[in-house]
């Protein structure tokens, strides 16, 4: 009496894994050893390997109760496998060669043909005891109709074919045959290794190439887009003459234009820095209160509904900080000035609290059209913007939330959301209070002495050395006085030469100059007996290191950034320059 306990098809390589899964399986609920069981499941592979070849195969599993009860698998594979039968007689079939491995691994090994073009194999091992009970039996049938991972399997079958390897040493050919074909699935494995290896450093490549290139169209854009930014100022300040309303709009519209595209350049460039790894935090110490105040003035011009007012919640009991205030800052701006763009009525409130492990948040809630739970992670994608009627009327490049949340990360932190359709939006940025990453802190400026009166009036020569035209002559509208004389040098060798001449009360020096660029042009004029004493400005559009600054502070008044330049700004660093000239004369 037979008793079927599980059956399955044998078309794939997946099939086979499973038979001998299944197979050791329930040798291991027969009561078979660890060792017998490594034998049927490896004897079972091989003839259903066999079966399958051809893509039709056939496997069952019986319990035969006779005397003495066996575990019995039987095999259906076409006869035209190769290796099955040997001999040519039809009505006695004897095993062929491919069945060799298992006849040493099993009690009894059987063929016959069945039907037309048929073979069946049946293969037989005596239990070690009794037969289990039928609760023990159906619990078996129920199990083995689960499907299990195929790669475990795959890694259990090699730590069977060692100890097969170390246990039984009679059988080394057909271990030695196995060990092979494992060795032409690891070969398969180290070429897919080398192969990902060889995508990921070519991904690497291209990051690279990606913000090297980022960061030189940046740095090349920065000049004329402030140029025509700092004109188009110029213009509206009425120094040359005044405009009629029609040219004021136009100019309006430039600068607008241009300070757009100044934002988008500088985000890039950030952007750029960021992953690269070469942006730095400079942490100053700094009150909440400060900072809030400062953003206080700067966003309350942004609001676009007049029917939203802006809340800054005061920060009390907050401890001082100690962190980079302007990247700190730059992510607020962003998160209120996105608050603002998508909320019609209501309120954009900011606040801020205590965090876990030395970290405070910054929290911004808006009462806005609030985001959709499927775009929540896509808004922090570079160049995304959610698609729908809230974005009509809407301007924006799609880098804020991206720089934010890097900047964020850059800090010690997170930048993190939660919103609701219809219900608002709040994004809390998380920062270390106390960033150590880089030590020393930026001491306050003092304050540039005033203009001598007595010397007020005395004719000042400035040196401007600068390779564009266009920023030369800029520098001379924008710091236009009486009392001021302007000489130009296009290029380091002609501005040594006319220093060394003129004796300038003061110089404005670009750093990106043809041939000779600006450090080399400081350092000439430091050399120089009479020239060494020349106050000197640093006019550039360059984003500067730690370690550049450091070579420059020491030996100039100050660093005038070409980008979001002012007129106020430029004169007073001039003033300072000449208040030192003035002194030293």
């Amino acid at each position: 009496m037979s008793s079927s306990l599980f059956q399955s098809e044998l078309r794939t390589g997946q099939d086979v894994v499973n038979t001998r899964q299944r197979g050791r399986h329930i040798a291991h609920a027969m009561g078979f050893d660890a060792q017998d069981q490594v034998r049927i499941a490896t004897a079972i592979s091989e003839v259903a390997r066999l079966a399958a070849a051809q893509g039709n195969g056939h496997v069952e599993f019986f319990l035969e109760e006779s005397q003495p009860p066996s575990l019995l698998v039987r095999v259906r594979a076409p006869a035209s496998t190769e290796g099955l039968v040997a001999g040519s007689s039809p009505q006695s079939p004897r095993p062929g060669l491919a069945l060799a491995p298992a006849q040493r691994l099993m009690e009894r090994v059987v063929v016959r043909r069945e039907g037309e073009g048929w073979i069946v194999l049946e293969l037989a091992q005596r239990l070690p005891r009794a037969v289990p009970p039928s609760a023990v039996l159906q619990s078996l049938q129920i199990e083995l109709q689960r499907r299990s991972n195929a790669s475990d399997e795959l890694t259990r079958q090699n730590e069977d074919l060692v100890r097969i390897l170390e246990e039984l040493q009679s059988r080394k050919a057909e271990v030695d045959r196995l060990n092979r074909e494992l060795e032409e699935t690891n070969r398969g494995v180290v070429a897919l290794y080398a192969e990902l290896e060889e995508k990921a450093e070519a991904l690497r490549r291209a990051s690279d190439m990606k913000t090297r290139f980022i960061s030189n169209i940046s740095h090349e854009l920065r000049t004329p887009i402030s140029s025509v930014v700092n004109l188009s100022r110029l213009l509206l300040e009425r120094l040359d003459g005044p405009l009629n309303p029609e040219q004021e709009k136009q100019v309006v519209f430039i600068r607008k234009s241009g300070e757009a595209l100044q934002e988008l350049i500088d985000d890039l460039l950030d952007l750029a820095k960021i992953e690269s790894g070469r942006s730095e935090v400079l942490p100053t110490h700094f009150s909440v209160s400060e900072l809030f105040g400062s953003l206080r003035g700067m966003l309350r011009p942004l609001r676009v509904n007049e029917g939203v007012s802006l809340v800054f919640e005061e920060p009390v009991g907050m401890p001082e900080l100690r962190t980079d205030e302007r990247k700190l800052s730059q992510i607020l701006r962003n998160l209120v000035s996105n608050a603002l763009k998508f909320t019609r009525h209501g309120e954009v409130r900011v606040s801020v609290a205590p965090g876990r492990r030395g970290t405070v948040v910054f929290s911004v809630h808006d009462t806005g059209v609030g985001i959709a739970p499927g775009d929540l992670e896509r808004i922090f994608e570079e160049f995304v913007q959610v698609e729908g009627p809230h974005q009509q009327g809407v301007k924006g490049t799609g880098l804020g939330l991206p720089l934010s949340r890097r900047m964020a990360e850059l800090l010690g932190g997170s930048l993190t959301v939660e919103s609701h359709p219809g219900h608002g939006s709040t994004f809390r940025a998380t920062v270390a209070r106390d960033y150590t990453q880089q030590p020393g802190d930026e001491g306050e400026e003092t304050p540039p002495p005033p203009l001598l009166e007595e010397d007020a009036s005395r004719p000042r020569t400035v040196l401007i050395i600068e390779d564009d035209e266009v920023v030369r002559y800029l520098l001379q509208r924008m710091l236009a006085e009486p009392q001021l004389q302007f000489h130009e040098a296009e290029s380091g060798p002609d501005g040594l030469r006319l220093a060394g001449q003129m004796k300038p009360s003061a110089i404005i020096l670009d750093l990106s100059l043809p041939g000779m660029d600006g450090f080399d042009v400081l350092d000439a004029l430091r050399r120089q007996r009479d020239t060494r004493d020349i106050p000197v400005i640093i006019h550039t559009s360059r984003s500067l290191t730690e370690q550049e600054r450091g070579r420059l502070l020491p030996h100039t008044v100050g660093i005038l950034s070409k980008s979001g330049l002012t007129r106020d700004v430029a004169s007073e660093l001039l003033h300072r320059a000449l208040s030192g000239a003035i002194r030293r004369a």
